[in-house]
This record gives C-alpha cells, structure tokens and sequence, in this order.
C-alpha cells in the first residue's frame, strides 16, 4: 500500500519580542514558529500527512526531498524591496526573514518537481518569485471591492469569483464561486509564466497557475479557512495530494 503524501506547510516567524507576554505563552527571549490549524486540518482531511516547516535562517532546504509537496501559507505582508517598491504607512507586519525563506523554499520545491499550493501570501509570494508585482495596497488599482473582512466569521463569503481556467472549472465543477476574503495587497504585473486563473467582478487577481510547471495551484482566499464551515475548502488540498499521486505514477512508469 502507497504511503500518504507527505506535505510540508509554513507559517508565522514569530520574534521573541512579539512573543512574550501578549497572545504566546512562553518566556523572555522564546520565539515561535505558528502554523494554522486550518492549514494542517485539512492536508489531514485531504489524506495527506503534514508537516511543519519553520523558518530556517540558513536556508538549509535539504528536508524538501524528503516531502511530497509545499503548502506556502497565508501570513505577513510581502516586503515591497522584493519588487523594487518602499515600504509605505498603508502596510502591516513584514518579516524578511520568511520571505528569504520560502522563496529559496520555492526555488528548491521547483527543481525537485514538487507540487505546490499557494494561499493568500503564498500566492502573492509566487507571484514575485516569477518576477512579478503586487499593488502595497489594492487602492492603488482604483475603485475595488472590500477585500480583507477581518471581523466576520473566517469561513464568511465576501464575494464572489469567475474561474477562468479549467483546472479550477474542474475542480469546482462550475465558473463561478464564493470566497472568503482576507487581503490588502494584490497582484499587479504577472510573474514569468503564470495565467490568471480566476478574477473577482472588480479585477482582482484571484487564483493562479503556471504555463510550465503544471503542479503550481494559487489562490487568493483561504479555502482551510473555509473548510470548517463548507466542504469545498477541502478541493485544493485535494488536489494537492491528487498533484502528488500523479508524480508519483510517473516515477513507475
């Protein structure tokens, strides 16, 4: 019997001084490494088994062999100096260190032919390692929707979506869905190979894919968010671990 998929999930880097004495327990000089239950619920859920992966200052990636497939994970704002921009009042939390991190994750997951889903950050994240850009804010792009509902229930459907590709007409078996929505920044300039996957009514870049590396799903919402209320929050994880069985007949073959 084939072993379940083996999926490696990031999260937050959180400093010692964000830490102590607010919403962590712990003591002076403890930093964190949080990966959302969400996240891990649902490679679970999906029949994949998941696996933590902390920000690592030296980059050491060599773990990467060793799974099956990387979910990049919703978090802090993406530092603008990735894509030539500053940094401006509008933006929240960034952290250096997990960018550095996961786009050398990216590059890593690539060579080794490993599937990956991005959500949320992680899809912004993907963008710019393709060379892309990202509206700091999606004021920039004009009148938009409200994108970021942090008050409302995690599972609460914002708004809706049209699936523009046929892996998404696929998987959700129709053109057009509601999402969760939880994002200030956007994506401006489409990185080197990726197609819009799916756009909100006011233009927003939804979802993504790439026109070489077929195993690369992205998604603005936060569809583990999602799952605890409806069950198509589970349908990128599925097929993750789906993306996963397929390279894995390939090695058969």
């Amino acid at each position: 019997m084939m072993n379940k998929a083996v999926i490696g999930v990031t999260g937050y880097d959180v400093s010692e001084e964000e830490g102590y004495g607010g919403k962590l327990r712990g003591n002076i000089g403890q930093g964190f490494s949080v990966i959302g239950h969400d996240y891990l619920q649902c490679v679970e859920r999906a029949g994949g088994i998941p696996v933590g992966l902390p920000v690592l200052s030296d980059s050491d990636l060599s773990i990467v062999s060793s799974l099956d497939a990387i979910v990049l994970t919703g978090g802090e704002d993406v530092d603008p100096r990735l894509f030539r921009e500053n940094v401006d009042h509008r933006m929240g939390r960034i952290c250096p260190e997990r960018d550095h991190f996961e786009l050398k994750l990216i590059e890593y997951a690539l060579k080794e032919n490993k599937p990956i889903l991005a959500i949320c950050r992680g899809m912004q994240l993907l963008n710019v390692y393709f060379g892309g850009s990202l509206y700091k804010d999606i004021s920039d792009k004009g009148k938009v929707l409200t994108h970021n509902f942090e008050n409302n229930p995690r599972w609460y459907c914002a708004h809706s979506v049209r699936l523009m590709h046929p892996v998404l007409r696929d998987l959700y078996g129709s053109d057009e869905i509601d999402v969760n929505s939880y994002h200030h920044m956007a994506i401006n300039r489409l990185g080197a190979g990726l197609e819009i996957a799916a756009e909100s009514s006011d233009g927003i870049v939804e979802a993504m894919v790439h026109r070489k590396f077929k195993d690369i799903l992205a998604v603005q919402w936060h569809p583990e968010m999602m799952s605890v209320k409806y069950e198509e929050g589970l349908l990128p994880f599925q097929w993750l671990i789906q993306a996963v069985k397929a390279e894995r007949d390939k090695c058969f073959r």
